[in-house]
Order: structure tokens, then C-alpha cells, then sequence
């Protein structure tokens, strides 16, 4: 048993250690630290909420004061080279986290559960052997350790990147809807800035996530920066190809004095179309993909249901 006290007490020294480092780094700073720190706070909660025009509360929640006390210090932990961190924030823009901090609170949460499933691992191979009494395979637990040290790696990025993609398919269902409102206040008289407001207004329980970019595109608008510039930074938040192909129909319309209207309608049908062709697609693809399920559990139920009476029928003749 040398060598299974000599992991087991290993592991409970890192855990140890890593405990007394994230209580010394949260407590042990000074009054005026302190005050700094909460005045940081303040300007970066003040920061957010400009931003995120849709947010429900004005408050820190305790999540919020979780992810930057304790997710926060561990992301110093890992290190990014420089261009995957960029394709990270385009990642977490792309899934709609946007806030002051939102990459290295996903770099901490990362570091968090790349050190928690190991950990529970080897606890649950020294529970289970000392409950049943049988020796500690330290083989074993150093192996489903490192395997879960990957799956803890592995498992936020594949969330961010799913969570980006329900986001940017929901921008994409939602935009041709967006467009015939566009062109009905267009038509209507009303102005560019006002009709995306209205739009903004109108999409919040059908399209949030369409409706928030809006919102957002609105405020840049507002905040005098250039037209062009606006729609181009809301075709790269959204991260989604139609959106980045209307606002280059926009600022065209604009640059060369088209009938605004018009360009928008043309688009639009040619997103429902586009969209009409790719249910088609999914729909003949149907075919192949049930191929599978029909040879290996459908057809072998079907042949015992109908062969199998006759079969035994057989049996009980020959017997």
C-alpha cells in the first residue's frame, strides 16, 4: 500500500495547496486593495450595463462575483497564443458573451474543470477501494485521470462552439422575417435608424438574439460612429454569412444611391429561398441517414415478430 498512500497523499496535498493559494489571493490583500478592487467593480459593472442593454437586473449577482474573484485568477493558469485567443473572443462574441473579462473568466472556468474532473476521479477510485476493501490500482487511476484531465479540457470549448452555432443558426432563421419588417417600415417612410429600432422592439420574444444585435447596432449608430463601419461590425458579431451579406447590401445601397426597399426585398427572397433549398437538402438526406436504424434495430424486430411464431412452430415438430 506504499505506493497508493504516497498518490493519495499527493493528491490530497495539491488539492490542499490549491485550496490555501485561491483563499490566500481572495483574502489576503489590504484595505486600500480592496476598496480598489470595488471601485473597479463599480466602473466595470457600469461598463456592462451600458453594453448589455437587455439585462434584467443592475446588480452583481453571485455568479457574477464568483467568475471574478475565483475564475479570473485561475485563468493566469493557461496561456494562449495570440491567435487563438483572438478566434476565442470571436468565438465568445459569436455566442453572445460580450462582457469586460468574458475571456478569461472562460479561460478560469476552463482551468476550474480541467483541475476538478481529475480530481474527482482519483477520489472516486480511493473512495471505492477503500469501501470494498481492496487494494488502490494506481494504474488505473492515473489513466481515467488523464483521461479526464482531456475530457475537462475538451468539454468547454465544444459547449462554447455548439452554444455559438444554436446562436448564429437562431440569427439566421430569424433574419428573413427581420427584413419583410424592414421593408414595410422602410416603405412606410420611416428612416434607416428607426425602422431597426422598431425591429429591435418588435423581435424581442420572436428573436432575441437578432433583436439584441439590433439594439446593439442601434447604439453604435447613436454613439456617432461611421454607418459603413456599424453594419460591418454587426455582420462580424453575428457571425453569420447572411447577416454579413445584408449589411454589405446596406452600405452599398447607401454608397451608390439604390432604391434601399427594393435591395432589402430582393434579399430577402433570396434568404427564403436559400433556406427553401436547404430543407430540401436535409430532406433528401432523410434517406441515407434512416438507412442505419432500419438494418441494425428495425429490421432485425421486425424479423423476430414475423419469423419468430414459425420458428417455434419448427421447433416444437421437430421435438
Amino acid at each position: 500500500m506504499g505506493g497508493e498512500q504516497a498518490l493519495l497523499l499527493g493528491l490530497l496535498f495539491v488539492g490542499v495547496v490549491g485550496v490555501f493559494a485561491a483563499v490566500a489571493y481572495l483574502t489576503g490583500k489590504s484595505a486600500k486593495a480592496f476598496g480598489g478592487d470595488r471601485l473597479d467593480d463599480y466602473s466595470e459593472v457600469t461598463e456592462i450595463q451600458e453594453l448589455n442593454v437587455l439585462s434584467d437586473s443592475q446588480k452583481q449577482s453571485l455568479t457574477d462575483v464568483f467568475a471574478k474573484k475565483v475564475l479570473k485568477p485561475l485563468s493566469g493558469m493557461m496561456k494562449v497564443a495570440g491567435g487563438s485567443q483572438s478566434k476565442m473572443r470571436e468565438l465568445l462574441v459569436h455566442a453572445g458573451f460580450r462582457k469586460k473579462g468574458a475571456m478569461e473568466i472562460f479561460m478560469g472556468a476552463k482551468v476550474a474543470m480541467a483541475l476538478a474532473f481529475p480530481a474527482a476521479t482519483a477520489a472516486g477510485f480511493v473512495y471505492y477501494s477503500y469501501s470494498q476493501g481492496e487494494p488502490l490500482s494506481t494504474k488505473h487511476t492515473f489513466m481515467f485521470s488523464v483521461m479526464a484531465l482531456v475530457l475537462g479540457m475538451m468539454l468547454p470549448t465544444m459547449w462554447l462552439r455548439r452554444k455559438a452555432a444554436s446562436r448564429i443558426l437562431a440569427i439566421k432563421m430569424a433574419l428573413p422575417d427581420a427584413l419583410d419588417l424592414l421593408v414595410v417600415c422602410v416603405e412606410s417612410g420611416l428612416g434607416l435608424d428607426a425602422a431597426l429600432l422598431r425591429i429591435a422592439n418588435e423581435m424581442q420574444e420572436s428573436g432575441p438574439e437578432l433583436s439584441e444585435e439590433l439594439t446593439l447596432l442601434n447604439l453604435e449608430i447613436k454613439a456617432g460612429k461611421p454607418r459603413e463601419e456599424c453594419f460591418r461590425n454587426f455582420g462580424l458579431r453575428t457571425g453569420c454569412d447572411e447577416a454579413k451579406s445584408l449589411a454589405a447590401r446596406i452600405n452599398q445601397a447607401a454608397k451608390f444611391g439604390t432604391n434601399l426597399a427594393h435591395s432589402l426585398r430582393i434579399h430577402s427572397e433570396s434568404l427564403r429561398q436559400k433556406r427553401r433549398q436547404e430543407a430540401e437538402e436535409a430532406a433528401a438526406k432523410t434517406t441515407v441517414k434512416l438507412l442505419f436504424p432500419l438494418v441494425f434495430f428495425i429490421f432485425p424486430a421486425i424479423f423476430v415478430v414475423i419469423l419468430g411464431p414459425a420458428a417455434v412452430k419448427v421447433m416444437r415438430t421437430l421435438t
